[in-house]
């Protein structure tokens, strides 16, 4: 048993390195020795599994379908290794998370300073990206995301909701007055958001009231900093979220427009690959997140 499991580790390193020179490194083992654990599995299977392109090893039909177990082993055992190095020890290692652009700065920096000087021997790896990270075939450890989850493959928790509301400085409001109804949005200048979510068709609620808002401007962005600074320049109006933007309203930088009038509840998820067993490294930083940051932490379902 113990020399099947060995060479199905052999197998998933030279899976996804494509080279039995770059798998033995990896595994700390010679390649001749790589080399033979690979033949004995095939000549145990009774079939070939790897063929050699110009530059590469290939999986056969056969090799692609035993490769995606023998991937899930070997993450089972980096996890379990992990685990169990960090039970005694102070936890240690690279954490891998990735997050949509501007999220690391509106949300994380109070909650990583702590985290950082708690666990010093933890590294982060911030990823801001627009594009929607695979965090199996990627190795990222933890993703933050919005809004509805689409991939059921995934585990999920509530880390906290978030409104949207209307904002503009004073310098803007001086030159525009001010709204007094959702409808009158529509004579004003936005900064529009362009990303995973677009912010210019959407439902303002008040209490029971609803009002469908459809908004136009001379710019569009694809960062929400770049959003918010602009608005500030008093170029024009945005949609942020409230939390984001109470102490600039504080300081007198925006004007909450339309008090009362908001969008739904967005939540904001930690998503993590479904898996049974979590590093230590990753699930302390999952706990102090909820600690610093959360509203509303169920599990998704």
């Amino acid at each position: 048993m113990f020399n099947e499991v060995a060479d199905m580790l052999v197998f998933a390193a030279v899976g996804r390195t494509g080279s039995v020179t770059r798998a033995g490194k990896a595994l700390g083992l010679p390649k001749s020795t790589v080399s033979r654990r690979l033949a004995a599995l095939e000549e145990r299977l009774g079939s070939q599994l790897l063929v050699r392109s110009a530059r590469t090893l290939i999986p056969t039909d056969a090799g692609r379908a035993l490769l995606e177990r023998c991937e899930h082993l070997a993450d089972e055992v980096d996890d379990t290794l992990a685990f169990a190095s960090e039970l005694t020890d102070q936890p240690t290692g690279t954490l891998r998370v990735t997050m949509p652009p501007d999220f690391g700065s509106l949300i994380l920096p109070g909650a990583v300073a702590s985290f950082t000087a708690r666990y010093p021997r933890i590294s982060l790896f911030l990823d801001e990206s627009q594009r929607y990270v695979d965090l199996a075939t990627e190795r990222f450890d933890i993703a933050l995301r919005s809004g509805e989850l689409a991939d059921s493959s995934l585990v999920a928790r509530r880390l906290m909701t978030v409104t949207h509301g209307v904002f503009a400085s004073p310098a803007y409001l001086a030159r525009m007055p001010a709204p007094q109804t959702p409808a009158d949005l529509a004579e004003h200048r936005f900064i529009l958001l362009e990303g995973r979510v677009r912010f210019d068709h959407f439902q303002l609620h008040n209490e029971q009231r609803r009002a469908q808002v459809a908004l136009t401007g001379p710019l569009t962005v694809t960062a929400s900093s770049l959003q918010l600074a602009l608005a500030y320049a008093g170029v024009g109006a945005i949609v942020y979220g409230q939390r984001f933007c109470e102490e600039a309203v504080r300081a007198g930088r925006l004007v909450h427009v339309l008090p009362g009038w908001s969008t739904a509840p967005a939540p904001i998820w930690i998503v993590t690959p479904s898996r049974r067993l979590l590093p230590r490294k990753t699930m302390l930083f999952i706990e102090h997140l909820l600690s610093e940051l959360g509203d509303a932490p169920p599990p998704h379902t």
